[in-house]
């Protein structure tokens, strides 16, 4: 018999507990001249004050300039609309339509209520960015689904700023939390976009009930620092709250941050004749 030390318990819990949060996050991908599809990256839906918003990095909708964007996973469909963007930060908000919040019905948006504020975010020590890594979720040749694969990969937190978080990540030494074995994780290209969840050092997961929460869009690895960057998501919320009019709770308005809005409509390419 094989016995667990209170670590490998507590890692267990705290990645048992981000895992159920995964119907928040949808594949972003984009077609080929031979009308494959390839994944691009990955996005964040969130429900604030009963309206859903699409999260991702900026760089990811760019694709749009040679391919229409789709999402999902087994049926693939159309990503259109206008993308608000904050200079200089590497992310990008849309607020779904009705017919998009149906069309995504499988995904369940993450609540407001899950999201961290400034004091929360700036607290967690522990992080894992999710999303859908390219390598695992290529579609076959003459296919059109993929296969919906999932990751998520942590880290101890090395620096949280009012716009970014970093998170050391060594691909070659991730740990499972099923094993406490170390393992090599997938290339995290096409997570980018994904969710990056934190978690709190306090009394409610010393006790075994951890509460992790959205604290920011993954956005950048780089593999020789080790570090995975991300955009805090306290930028999403001010988007949010000065692209669309929504009037944030006291709690997750971010007052000390303004915006300087951008304007990126993700459409069909213009077909050249």
């Amino acid at each position: 018999m094989t016995l667990k030390n209170a670590g490998h318990i507590l890692m267990e819990e705290i990645r048992d507990a981000i895992d159920c949060l995964k119907l928040c996050v949808t594949p972003i991908f984009y077609s080929n001249e031979k009308r494959e599809p390839g994944l691009l990256g990955s996005a964040v839906l969130v429900r604030v004050k009963d309206e859903v918003f699409l999260c991702t990095a900026k760089h990811v909708i760019d694709g749009n300039v040679n391919s229409t964007l789709y999402v999902g996973c087994s049926e693939l469909e159309p990503l259109l609309g206008d993308f608000y963007s904050s200079k200089d930060h590497d992310v990008a908000v849309l607020k779904l339509s009705p017919s998009q919040i149906q069309t995504l019905s499988k995904f369940n948006p993450h609540e407001e209520d899950r999201i961290g504020n400034k004091v929360q975010i700036s607290n967690c020590r522990y992080a894992e960015f999710m999303g859908f890594p390219e390598s695992k979720n290529r579609v076959l040749y003459k296919k059109t689904k993929n296969n919906g694969l999932i990751y998520s990969n942590g880290g101890i937190v090395k620096k949280i700023t009012c716009t970014q978080v970093h998170v050391i990540f060594d691909q070659n030494r991730n740990i499972d939390a099923n094993t406490g074995q170390r393992v090599n994780a997938p290339d995290p290209h096409g997570m980018s976009g994904g969710a990056m969840f934190g978690v709190q050092m306090n009394g409610e997961i010393i006790q075994g009930r951890p509460n992790p929460l959205l604290i920011g869009i993954s956005t950048y690895w780089d593999s020789k620092s080790k570090e995975v960057f991300g955009t805090n998501f306290a930028i999403v919320m001010a988007i949010i709250r000065d692209a669309y009019n929504i009037t944030l709770s006291k709690r997750l308005n971010p007052t000390n941050i303004t915006t300087n809005l951008s304007v990126a409509k993700v459409s069909p390419p213009t077909q050249s004749t």
